[in-house]
């Protein structure tokens, strides 16, 4: 079995300091990923997941977030620098804008912090293999925000499942990653069934006005 490791640093903490680190004059996103240093790929990709942790998100902010989700997935599957258009990684956040993003991770993660996460089951975050299959779980949940499907709480369960999956990863906790993993399947079967019920009522209105 993997050894876990604890480094005792929470994401938590983390997040503080990445809030104290805002300039008065708002940040960019490549700011942000030279801010989180070495573990930031994974952890850009939970603060893209703010906007969608509660029932009610910012109208339109799907496509662009979970497209960024997406490439950021593919410079940890692929172990290479980000390939994110200039024009997005040159985008500026606000300091109230990203202290508002910010605190609304801090208020998912606090409880999680001390009711649920512990390092355990290691052999979903430790290794190379893991990072991979774990980044290619993320950039599905980054599709999953960007399918355009009219499902209620379409967004707000598969972003979950990129912030339970990374988060997992970065805190050695792999029943979270698990939990992630069951929140991005499960968004699937659900779009899937939705896709499947709107084609039966399509088909069965075409078929009723043919019969007129």
């Amino acid at each position: 079995m993997s050894e876990c490791v604890d480094d005792n640093e929470k994401f938590s903490t983390v997040i503080s300091d990445i809030s104290s680190k805002i300039p008065a004059e708002g940040m960019t996103l490549e700011d942000l990923l030279d801010i989180t240093g070495g573990r930031g790929l994974f952890m850009s990709c939970m603060i893209l997941t703010a906007p969608f942790l509660f029932p009610v998100d910012i109208p339109g902010s799907s496509i662009p977030f979970g497209s960024t989700i997406f490439l950021i997935s593919n410079g940890i599957i692929f172990k290479r620098p980000v390939l994110i258009p200039k024009r997005v990684m040159g985008h500026k956040i606000s300091k109230k804008d990203m202290q508002s993003i910010l605190n609304g991770i801090s208020r998912v993660l606090k409880p999680l912090e001390k009711r649920l996460l512990a390092p355990r089951f290691c052999s979903l975050t430790n290794g190379r293999r893991m990072e991979v299959i774990n980044g290619v779980a993320v950039a599905f949940g980054g599709v999953l925000l960007v399918t355009p499907i009219l499902a209620p709480l379409g967004d707000f369960f598969p972003a979950y499942g990129i912030l339970f999956v990374s988060l997992g990863n970065l805190e050695n906790d792999g029943y979270l990653v698990l939990l992630g993993y069951s929140a991005l399947i499960g968004t699937a079967i659900y779009y899937i069934l939705i896709f499947t019920v709107t084609i039966l009522v399509i088909v069965n209105i075409i078929s009723y006005l043919g019969h007129l």
